[in-house]
């Protein structure tokens, strides 16, 4: 059974880190997790006023495991119903289960996790937890404006979660609230946030959690930041949040404009037919659900009142979004710098795709057994940029990005792109090397919401663009720890979505093998040993992968030990570090 699965790897992960549930606060290494009652609640807004303290997770669960992973929130079978994990999966879920622990303690955000939240406290039983919560208006404004009903899918979101609400585990509870209808977006919201809402109260009904509302960040940042502190025992900066009046030409995930008011901008039918259905729904759910998870679940969807209704305006954008023409990029070159010779260009998304696509050919589909092995596929709408095409059974770059760098990448495709240029990733002594006294970086901190060419406008085909900025890279080398966690490499550098002083450029960071993010993409580095003729073709990096897959079974090696073996099979004259 899943369930009995999901609860073994959850207990290895914690003892692997010395976590028990008796460990004091300030001594736990287990994660602080964020859980939204629906998207659009202030997660990336805590996410970025934590980041010099905490180490950030945005949506490992939902962004990290493939769609058929068993343990996805995009997965809809039932736990009671699934099978057991095979070894990939139970490999991937393992590592990045390992990759949440640590000292200082990280910050897992995770939304909309509907008939999955159970799943998710499963797997991080010691972890205290944080309920961020936000009144529908207020929601339905920020769908409204970003227009993320529909650049996010969420009709399609609906449908799907409706199904499962009529499925057998849970229709006594859940089927009176989500009819399978078409209905129009207000109402689909309001029954969608209610929903999530409940779910959330269901799970955490008995387990200790701290709500940290929306409206109360706003009219009291202060007030809510020392309060999450002394939740947390952390220790804050002085600045909890970016103070610019700068919008990027993409804000929609951009925490960098200061908000101190409370405006929906919606009609009035609108406003009321979001907070109808909502509240509705809550009334429906009150037949069939325990009253304490109903009463909860209105606290938190309380305060559509606290909001001035504004009429819907269009966000005004600054800046240029990138241009849908293919943009020319020099032929990859290597200049000398601090002792090795770095690539002029990170690796862009056409080169991504052209990889994938012969590694495809050559008996390695990126995805196997619900684990994305080199490139997290997110739709274009929530930030990825390459796609696969299964009639033409090739990799397809959005229209506009081909020149753009590479991002969701995991390491693991890192060092394949690595090995097949015959080349390396740099180590992290060397990418300090090479930055030190370099210029600022040009994109970072939500200058423009998203990556912009890999060329940057001023340098020649001779000199190294973007050093820093537009994406931290994958290092070669990782952390030193006990030798049965899984392996972490380390990342470097400033992307477009973190801060581009010299301190968060150098600070120490890392991910396991598996892991990938909108903000970390590939730069490579050559020396006397690594050159073009060191390359390795598709068929031997594929060969060389599958022959890990199917070694995974063997009995008593540990989830560090199988790594180590991955990394040996990718790695060519790796750097000593």
């Amino acid at each position: 059974m899943l369930t009995a699965d999901l609860t073994a790897i959850a207990r290895q992960a914690a003892a692997l880190h010395g976590q028990s549930e008796a460990e004091s606060p300030q001594h736990a290494t287990a994660p602080v997790l964020a859980l939204g009652t629906f998207e659009r609640v202030g997660s990336n807004w805590l996410s970025d006023s934590l980041r010099a303290t905490m180490p950030q997770h945005n949506e490992p669960f939902r962004q990290q495991l493939s769609r058929k992973h068993p343990s996805s929130p995009h997965d809809h079978v039932p736990l009671e119903l699934s099978g057991g994990l095979g070894e990939l999966e139970r490999h991937h879920l393992t590592c990045a289960l390992s990759d949440l622990y640590g000292r200082p303690r990280h910050l897992v955000k995770e939304t909309n996790l509907f008939f999955s939240t159970d799943t998710t406290l499963t797997l991080l039983p010691y972890s205290p937890v944080l309920v961020l919560t936000r009144a529908p208006v207020g929601i339905a404004s920020s769908f409204g404006r970003g227009r993320l009903w529909q650049r996010w899918g969420y009709a399609e979101r609906y449908a799907q979660v409706a199904v499962t609400a009529h499925s057998a585990r849970w229709r006594e509870e859940f089927e009176l609230l989500l009819p399978q209808d078409d209905p129009a977006e207000p109402i689909a919201l309001g029954r969608l946030m209610a929903v999530n809402a409940l779910l959330l109260a269901r799970a955490l009904n008995g387990r200790a959690h701290t709500v940290v509302p929306y409206e109360q960040h706003v009219t009291d940042l202060a007030g809510t930041m020392a309060r999450i502190a002394d939740v947390l025992d952390v220790d804050l900066p002085a600045e909890v949040q970016p103070q610019s009046a700068s919008l990027a030409a993409d804000p929609t995930f951009a925490t960098n404009t200061p908000k101190n008011e409370l405006i929906a901008y919606l009609g009035r039918h609108t406003a009321e037919l979001v907070s109808k259905h909502a509240h509705d729904t809550l009334n429906l759910a009150r037949q069939t659900l325990d009253s304490q998870v109903t009463a909860t679940a209105a606290e938190w969807l309380s305060g559509d009142d606290l909001y001035e209704l504004h009429e819907p305006v269009t966000r005004p954008r600054r800046g240029a979004r990138p241009s849908a023409e293919r943009q020319k990029v020099p032929l990859p070159s290597y200049c000398p710098m601090a002792g090795v010779s770095w690539r002029n260009t990170l690796v862009t998304n056409g080169e991504m795709a052209d990889l994938l696509t012969m590694l495809h050919a050559a008996g390695m589909p990126n995805t196997q057994s619900g684990t994305n092995l080199l490139l997290c596929p997110m739709p274009h709408e929530r930030g990825g940029r390459l796609r696969f095409d299964p009639k033409q059974r090739r990799w397809q770059v959005s229209p506009g990005f081909e020149a753009h760098p590479a991002y969701w990448v995991t390491w693991v495709g890192a060092a394949a792109m690595a090995a097949w240029s015959g080349a390396r990733l740099p180590a992290r002594a060397e990418a300090l090397a090479a930055t030190l006294g370099a210029s600022p970086a040009r994109n970072c901190d939500y200058a423009t919401g998203d990556t912009s060419s890999v060329i940057e406008p001023g340098l020649g085909t001779g000199q190294v663009h973007h050093l820093v900025g537009n994406l931290q890279i994958w290092c070669g080398d990782g952390p030193a720890q006990h030798t049965q966690r899984p392996e972490q490499r380390f990342l470097f550098g400033a992307a477009w979505n973190t801060p581009g002083t010299r301190e968060a450029v150098t600070e120490d960071r890392s991910r396991y093998l598996l892991g990938s993010s909108r903000g970390v993409g590939i730069r490579l580095v050559r020396d006397s040993a690594t050159t073009q003729a060191t390359g390795l073709g598709a068929w031997e990096l594929a060969h060389r992968v599958n022959r890990w897959i199917e070694e995974l079974g063997a009995p008593g090696r540990s989830p560090g030990e199988l790594d180590r073996r991955l990394v040996t099979a990718l790695t060519v004259d790796a750097p000593t570090s």
